[in-house]
């Protein structure tokens, strides 16, 4: 896997386009903290993500099957985004917060989608 990150003055842009190619992809939501990582959601679909307002203050994951029961992830003063590929399409976002949490939010191509 080869990992590339965003700049900060990309953030909104590069995940804006991320929403739209990933939009209703099989994802997997992880966060690693203090050496421990918890799932937040396991094979769900992706909704979006966003930066919620222009400063960058909060990044938004959101992720489930209809608008109704949609699962939001909120990153609180993220310092890091990056995006790793597997040199053919993106596999995995990272959102690491000001707080050394990480949060992984890790891609599968829909079944009826062939591999990029």
């Amino acid at each position: 896997m080869v990992s590339r990150e965003i700049p900060r003055n990309q953030w909104r842009q590069e995940l804006d386009a991320l929403s739209r190619e990933r939009e209703g992809w099989t994802v997997s939501v992880a966060v690693t903290e203090s050496g421990n990582t918890r799932t937040e959601a396991r094979d769900v679909p992706f909704y979006g993500v966003s930066v919620d307002d222009p400063r960058g203050d909060a990044i938004a994951v959101i992720v489930g099957h209809e608008p109704g029961d949609h699962v939001a992830h909120e990153v609180a003063h993220p310092v890091n985004v990056s995006i790793e590929s597997d040199g053919h399409a993106e596999r995995a976002l990272r959102i690491r917060g000001d707080d050394g949490a990480t949060t992984i939010v890790q891609f599968e191509a829909p079944p009826s989608q062939s591999e990029r």
